[in-house]
């Protein structure tokens, strides 16, 4: 699917020639229209509200009926952990966490090198214990719990997370520790436009995107939605 490169965006504006591989080309239906007027009614709450991620989850939460909330945490944040779980037992759901050390496996006893046990290869310190993100899963699991959260799991563990939970996962964080875990910070600018050499201009991604739709598409957009047309 060449969405990547896609010049058109017909999804988005429903207009121009669709690639070749688009999948609009064979579109299923995927849900029915009841379904789509309540989710709209809560994506409609969250931008009113300019909500950020924690709170776009909090009412993600409720829209779903989300009673209980497991999440998965990087011990390195530890004091966000606490600070996340505070402000959602207010906001009053029931909250299972849990850490990557869980289980305390140490990394011998898996083959990791024993010049690996306290720093990475790329300085960062890491310990004698091993990461267990299946045992994260498998606890959350046991909890029985309705919705789970990563917050700061390794690139990797992550997607292990992910394959065992019973539970459908959002991600709060993703860790990028030389981004304070923002990782688009550096695709929005200049030098990072550059580095990665994704962009074809040098004034960065805001302005390339700006050319990528149309201000009448944006006055479309907004008359179809006083007209209360999807």
């Amino acid at each position: 699917m060449p969405c990547a490169t896609c010049e058109s965006q017909t999804c988005f504006t429903n207009e121009g020639k669709m690639p070749v591989g688009c999948p609009e080309l064979n579109r299923d239906q995927q849900a029915t229209p009841e379904t789509t007027e309540a989710f709209l009614e809560y994506t409609s709450t969250v931008r009113e509200k300019k909500a950020d991620r924690i709170s776009e989850l909090i009412e993600y939460a409720r829209f779903k009926g989300v009673r209980t909330i497991g999440i998965a945490a990087c011990i390195g944040l530890h004091d966000e952990l606490r600070v996340i779980c505070d402000q959602l037992k207010n906001e009053g759901f029931e909250i299972n966490s849990v850490m990557c050390k869980a289980g305390s496996l140490e990394k011998k006893e898996v083959g990791v090198p024993s010049r690996n046990l306290i720093t990475t290869e790329t300085g960062y310190s890491i310990g004698a214990v091993a990461c267990n993100p299946v045992g994260q899963a498998l606890l959350l699991n046991k909890h029985q719990t309705d919705l789970n959260c990563i917050l700061g799991l390794c690139v990797g563990h992550d997607s292990v997370f992910l394959k065992h939970s019973e539970a459908p996962v959002v991600t709060l964080i993703a860790k990028d520790r030389t981004n304070a875990h923002n990782s688009a910070s550096v695709l929005n600018n200049f030098y990072g436009d550059n580095f990665f050499d994704r962009r074809p201009i040098p004034e960065g991604s805001a302005e390339f995107n700006k050319k990528r739709i149309k201000p009448i598409d944006l006055f479309r957009m907004i008359r179809k939605k006083r007209r209360g047309q999807p």
